[in-house]
């Protein structure tokens, strides 16, 4: 018995180091980049973590989440990566942004009812508008901190088209076209249209990171992430998986 528990320091030390090391990665649904096809996480950008992640030694563990959970979990570190969260001075904070695997042209539009397109052709049109906007979205500035707008702040995506089609907003600000169009499409609702202002920015597509993590544990590992999402960025390796999903890559423009 006493020769067994001598043993057990150094059985316990060769487990540890054949043990493979894995990142808790959430995603959500952000269509054409990453969506969930029966569970399972689906698109370039899943395809571009994976990849890299293999090539390192690294065994991702997918989560589906709300956003906001997952920058809650972010800044405690119950969750190791996020893909695409924007870039902001505040996010900084507790988020270690990965380099960027590229530019997208990233614009707000504007949902609005049929027949009041011309209402909205400037951005200080919106001050006279009730604005849906999703808690945790970042759009723009000075939208993002303009105190004379009137916000109504939605959960989702699925709880704004409700709330735009039992009339209780003027406009939805909208950063991904795709996913709100799904969810009007699954209310059976198409009276809706776009209005003629828009919010023209290009903008990093960054995968965030615990920055309580990387601060502990995870520094070696996230950059050796880094590395090679770099090498990949720059070898045209990115874009090629993006090609392979049939989805226009970042740095491409139409």
């Amino acid at each position: 018995m006493k020769r067994l528990l001598a043993l057990l320091p150094m059985l316990f030390a060769l487990t540890c180091v054949g043990a493979e090391e894995v990142l808790r990665v959430d995603f959500r649904e952000r269509p054409p980049e990453m969506r969930a096809v029966d569970g399972i996480p689906s698109g370039p950008l899943i395809s571009v973590l994976e990849t890299a992640a293999q090539r390192i030694g690294v065994r991702l563990y997918w989560r589906q989440a709300p956003f906001l959970r997952s920058l809650d979990d972010l800044r405690s570190g119950r969750v190791d990566l996020v893909p695409r969260v924007l870039l902001t001075e505040q996010r900084r904070e507790y988020i270690h942004f990965l380099p960027s695997i590229g530019n997208q042209q990233l614009n707000i539009r504007f949902v609005v009812h049929p027949g009041r397109e011309a209402e909205l052709k400037r951005y200080e049109d919106l001050h006279r508008l009730s604005v849906g906007v999703k808690r945790g979205t970042v759009y723009f500035e000075p939208f993002d901190s303009d105190e004379r707008l009137t916000r109504v702040y939605a959960s989702d995506d699925a709880q704004l088209a409700a709330m735009f089609r039992a009339g209780r907003l003027d406009t939805i600000a909208v950063l991904d076209v795709m996913p709100m169009e799904a969810q009007f499409a699954s209310l059976g609702f198409d009276d809706f249209s776009y209005a003629h202002y828009a919010h023209q920015q290009v903008l990093g597509n960054h995968f965030g990171a615990s920055l309580k993590r990387y601060q502990s544990d995870r520094r070696a590992l996230y950059d050796r992430l880094s590395a090679e999402l770099e090498r990949m960025r720059a070898e045209g390796e990115v874009a090629l998986i993006y090609h392979r999903y049939g989805v226009l890559p970042p740095d491409e423009t139409n």
